[in-house]
Parts: structure tokens; sequence; C-alpha cells
């Protein structure tokens, strides 16, 4: 028996006047699953991520997750119900190290106890022990004491999904977290992608490279133009003559 839909969008569409950036998207998406979406620019991916995360508004459509229509909720109510995002780089304060940004995503998760002003931090260690747990879940174990601003381009990646991880999300939405990377870098944050997300977790990944997607999804949604027009395993979409001649323009692909 198959376990109910995690998240389902019916009818999901984001117009501007006439133009349609997202047009009738009907998704179900189970938990512990992991999802790739695939698409040219403008396809709508982001728009699509936008709409699940709260940033942007649909016109039309709804949004379910775990049963209870979310549509109108800001972004903040759906983060602490479980989606969340990987933290853009202007998330991350550069002043401070790896251990101090996530331990603030830590606290986030209990802003009564990250208001509290009487009792001093130094008291409160279990803030430390989890950002210390999130940090060495992606790799930056011996970066903590580093300043953000001194990491490689590589590692603010890893340190945006770090983050991520310390608002200990059932449901994770990442928007081309390798774009910019050199192959090997590629290579190191999909391997730590792999290693350290939860089983339980339910992974929403936005790539331009089907290596990437291949590493990390069992299913695949391609986007055109604002709608889904394929989807499928990894294998089925890149032996898809539709999705090649589509997306891919008849390139062979690698």
């Amino acid at each position: 028996m198959t376990a109910p839909a995690l998240l389902e969008t019916r009818g999901l569409t984001l117009a501007y006047g006439r133009f349609r950036a997202l047009n009738g998207v009907d998704l179900a998406l189970l938990p512990g699953k992991r999802y790739g979406v695939l698409g040219p620019n403008g396809a709508g991916k982001t728009t699509l991520l936008n709409l699940l995360t709260g940033t942007l508004r649909a016109t039309s459509g709804s949004i379910h997750f775990d049963g209870t229509d979310i549509t109108a909720l800001p972004a903040e109510r759906r983060s602490h119900l479980g989606i969340g995002r990987s933290f853009q780089k202007t998330s991350i304060f550069p002043e401070f190290t790896v251990a101090e940004n996530v331990r603030m995503a830590v606290q986030s998760r209990e802003p009564a106890r990250a208001f509290d002003f009487w009792s001093p931090r130094s008291r409160d260690h279990r803030f430390d022990e989890r950002a210390a747990a999130c940090a060495a879940r992606v790799g930056l174990a011996a970066k903590a004491q580093v300043l953000a601003t001194d990491l490689s381009y590589g590692e603010l990646r890893q340190l945006e999904i770090a983050l991520a991880l310390a608002t200990e999300p059932r449901m994770l939405l990442l928007d081309e977290p390798t774009a910019g990377m050199s192959e090997e870098e590629t290579h190191d944050v999909v391997a730590m992608l792999r290693a350290s997300l939860p089983a339980s977790l339910t992974l929403v990944i936005i790539e331009h490279d089907l290596k990437v997607i291949e590493g990390l999804t069992d299913h695949v949604f391609v986007f055109e133009q604002g709608a889904l027009f394929e989807q499928g395993t990894p294998a089925e979409i890149r032996s898809s003559e539709r999705v090649q001649r589509i997306y891919f323009k008849g390139r062979t692909l690698a």
C-alpha cells in the first residue's frame, strides 16, 4: 500500500497577466523519496520552489502538506511545519564562524528560547551540540571555527545546506546546489548529500546537470514553459525521445 503524499499540489498556477510562469501543475511527493526537477532556463523550476516554500503566492490551485492546506500560509509558517530550503549566501553572516551561523539556524526552531535574555548562552550547550552535529554532517567539522567569509565557494554551499538541515525539515528543497562548481566540487557535494540526508527526509532538488539528478534522486519531473511535460525515473528521462528533442535538443548525453 502506497503511503499518502507528504506534499501535493493541485492545479498550481502563477500568472502575471496572460503570462503563466507556472501552469496547472499537479504533483504528489511521497515521504522519504528523492525528486529531481529538470528543465531549461525559464521553465518554471524556481517558481515552483518559491510557491512551495511560500516566497511567492499562487494565483490559483492549492498546496497541501501532510494533509493540511498551506496555500495561503507565509514562508515562516511553512518552515515550522517542516518545509526547509537551502539558504542563499545572503542569509549567511560572513563575520560569524561556521558554528555560529549553524547555531542561529538551530535556535530558530525554538524562538521562545532564542529570545530568552535572562539565562547566559554559555549554560545552554544543546544548541552548540546540535550545531556541531549539523556542521559535521555536511563535512564542515574541521571548519567549525572558521569565519564564513574565509570559506571556499563549495564550502559556502555546504554551509547553506547545514543551515537548512539545522531547521530539522521533513522536506528539503535545494535550488541548484552545485551551480558554479567544478566537476570535482560537484562530485564532493553529491557524495556529501547522499551520505548526510536522513532516510526519512523528502528531497526536491532543482538542477541543470542530469548527472547530479541521477546521483541523488528516484524520480524526475521535467518542466517546459511553466508546465510539467514529462516525469519518470532518471533512466527513463535520459532515454526519453521527447525529453531529448525538447530539452536536450537532440544532444548526446554523456
